[in-house]
This record gives C-alpha cells, structure tokens and sequence, in this order.
C-alpha cells in the first residue's frame, strides 16, 4: 500500500510548524528516507517525476511544482522563513531562501550548456531516451532574515537545509526516478574540449611529435571527448608540470593550448597555456579509474591521423 503524501499542485506553499527535534542532521534524514522512506517523506510529484523531502523539512519549505514547462524546471525548494523575512525587507529580494531546482534538458541544450561557464548548475542525471537532468543552486548567500539576531538564531536550520539540498537530493532523485547518475566537468579544461566537438565553428588541431598539428575536419570526436569530460573532473593543481612528451589540443583562433601529458603516472595531468603566457596546471579524476586522459587524446589523435591518410 502507498503510503506517500503525492502533491500535484501547481505550487504548493507549507505552513510554518516547530522544527522537530527529533533530527538534526541532513544525514540522518537521508538515511531514514532510503530504509523507511513511506514513513519520513513526502513525495511531490509533477508529470510523472518525483521528488522526496523529508517529513522533519517540508514544514520549513515552499515546494514548488513547476507547470510551465518553457523552462525545463520541475521543482523548485526554498526556506519558508527566508522568503517571508524578504517581505518585511525594504530592498529587492527576489529569490529569498532558494535553495535548488531541479530541471530537465534536451541532448542539443546539454551541448550547448557544456560550452560555456555552468556556474550555479549542475548535470546530474540522464534517463532512459537520453534527457539529463540538472541541479540549479544560488551561486550567492539567499538566506534572508529581519535582523542579525534573527540570523544568528536560525543559522543551524539554514545549514542545515543546505546540508540535506546538496549531500542527499540529487542521488535520491536519481534512485526514485530509475535515472542514471552522469556528471560532467566544467572547468576550463572541459569548456574546451566541449566546444571542440559541439561547436561546428570552432577551429582546432592535435598535435604530437608524430605527425605534428592535424586539423580536424568532417570528423566525429564526441566518443573520445565524452569519455574526456563525462564523469571527470579537472581540479587546478599546484604541482610542478611533469617532464616528458604530451599530446597538444590547441585552438589557434583563441591562442590557447592544452598539454595532456603522457609520463607514466602523470597521464591525468594537463596544461592550460594562455595567449598571455599564464600557465594553469590541471589534475583529471575519472569516476573510472582506470581512464588516462592522455591515453585518450593519443586516441583521438590517432584516429585522425589514420582517416587523413585514407
């Protein structure tokens, strides 16, 4: 028997209640929702998606259950508190306690989106027909209260919110919805590599001490630059640039250049070299660790070489 609370709403505004103390933490909550998840949450729903919040939180959300679909949004989370402290404001505060949306994307606008700064959303989910799903969060503070002591006081709920919107949300909606977990890198790294094979105007060579720079031309590098950007990362790093030879992707109109290096253990470490001479060392993780960046541009280099001598 279903047990769950299913709200279909258009917007569904919670009335304020005493926080129970019976949870603290985010962590907690998350836990209980995966073993006893009919008895500690409540499920919204919009066009057959689902979302969970914890029955200990809902009192101290706005839920809302986004119809016009224009967007891509499904749902959108804010602290009830915040929002009805920025009434009293006399200033500007649109978007007071957001704290996530959660939002669904076509193949074409996930291209488009990798090619450029993602700051404030983050994929996290591709279904079956190959949509993926998004995490929009505040790139700045929306935590909003009357007065300073107000804020001081309610800081541990707020955090707390917080807690439970990045460490548990994306994985329960994940595992409800039957999607499968996919992330992408967006650093300048991957910005790079996405507008490489996503961006029919963009020009770019491969080079390496082989052949040299081969430009490439009515070739399909999305296999080799997915596996370089999907479930990777590329974090700036302080360490020395390794020694040895790498496989250069250059993008002459723009003046910058990417060093994959090859030496044996530094197969994850990659170059930035500006048009102003900066320089930025980057260290790759792949959720798979047996992936090697380097290994992957001499792929890609490889099969360029072999079509341009058919």
């Amino acid at each position: 028997m279903n047990n769950y609370k299913k709200i279909t709403a258009s917007v569904l505004l919670a009335a304020i209640a005493a926080f129970s103390p019976a949870v603290s933490l985010a962590g907690d909550v998350g836990a209980a929702c995966i073993s006893e998840r009919e008895a500690a949450c409540y499920q919204y729903e919009n066009d057959g998606f689902r979302l969970f919040v914890p029955k200990a939180y809902d009192d101290l959300l706005v839920t809302e259950i986004v119809k016009d679909r224009k967007g891509g949004k499904l749902f959108c989370v804010s602290e009830k508190t915040s929002i009805e402290a920025a009434k009293k404001l006399p200033y500007d505060t649109r978007g007071a306690g957001w704290l996530f949306s959660i939002g669904q994307i076509d193949e074409g606008r996930r291209r488009e989106l990798l090619c450029g700064d993602m700051s404030g959303a983050e994929i996290f989910a591709r279904d079956a027909v190959g949509r993926t799903y998004v995490f929009y969060h505040p790139t700045d503070v929306r935590y909003m209260r009357e007065n300073t002591e107000a804020m001081k006081r309610d800081q541990k709920q707020w955090s707390m919110l917080n807690e439970w919107a990045w460490t548990s949300v994306r994985e329960d909606f994940c595992r409800e919805n039957g999607f499968t977990a996919i992330t992408y890198d967006n650093s300048a790294v991957g910005m790079a590599i996405a507008r490489a094979v996503y961006q029919p105007d963009t020009s770019y060579t491969i080079s390496t001490t082989q052949y040299g720079p081969i430009e490439a031309k009515s070739f399909d590098a999305i296999p080799y630059a997915e596996r370089l950007i999907q479930n990777a990362s590329y974090e700036r790093t302080d360490c020395e640039a390794p020694d040895g030879e790498y496989v250069v992707l250059a993008f002459p109109d723009e003046g910058t250049r990417f060093d994959f290096f090859k030496a044996e253990g530094k197969e994850n470490y990659v170059r930035e070299v500006r048009q102003d001479g900066m320089e930025l060392l980057y260290k790759a993780t792949f959720s798979d660790d047996k992936e090697k960046a380097s290994a992957v541009m001499q792929a890609w280099y490889d099969a360029l070489t072999a079509q341009r001598h058919n």
